[in-house]
C-alpha cells in the first residue's frame, strides 16, 4: 500500500477503531514515540507502555480493552516474552514482534488485510 492510499483511507480506519474503543500494548523499549507514532496512525485511539524491566510485569494481566501487543525483543526477558505471547494467544490478541524500528513495525502493520483493518486477530 502507498503512503497516498494510508492516508485516504486512514479516517475510515480511525473512525472503526474509535466505535470498538481500541487499545494497544507496547512492552519493552524506552524511547517509544516512534512506535507510538505508527500505532496511532493504525487508528489505536489509547497505547498502554510496560517497559518489562521487572519482575512484576509477568503477573500483570492484560485490558479488555487491548487489541494489539507491540513485543520489542531487544528488551525483554523470554519469560516476559513467553507469559505474554499465551496470554495473547488465550484472548485471541495479535502480537508483533520487532526490534526498536518504527520502520519494521510499519512494515509488519501494514502487511494486515486491507478489508480487516482493526477487527480481528491476525498472524504475523
Amino acid at each position: 500500500m502507498t503512503g497516498g492510499a494510508v492516508r485516504q483511507r486512514l479516517p475510515q480506519i480511525k473512525q472503526q477503531c474509535k466505535e470498538k474503543n481500541m487499545q494497544a500494548l507496547i512492552v519493552g523499549g524506552d524511547r517509544i514515540e516512534s512506535v507510538k507514532r505508527q500505532i496511532l496512525a493504525q487508528g489505536y485511539d489509547h497505547i498502554e507502555h510496560w517497559s518489562g524491566r521487572k519482575k512484576g510485569f509477568l503477573n500483570r494481566s492484560l485490558s479488555s480493552r487491548t487489541r494489539l501487543i507491540v513485543l520489542m525483543y531487544d528488551y525483554v526477558n523470554h519469560s516476559l516474552a513467553i507469559t505474554l505471547k499465551s496470554k495473547a494467544h488465550r484472548q485471541g490478541i495479535p502480537v508483533v514482534y520487532c526490534r526498536h524500528s518504527a520502520h519494521e513495525l510499519r512494515d509488519k502493520l501494514s502487511n494486515r488485510k486491507e478489508t480487516d483493518a482493526c477487527c480481528y486477530c491476525y498472524s504475523f
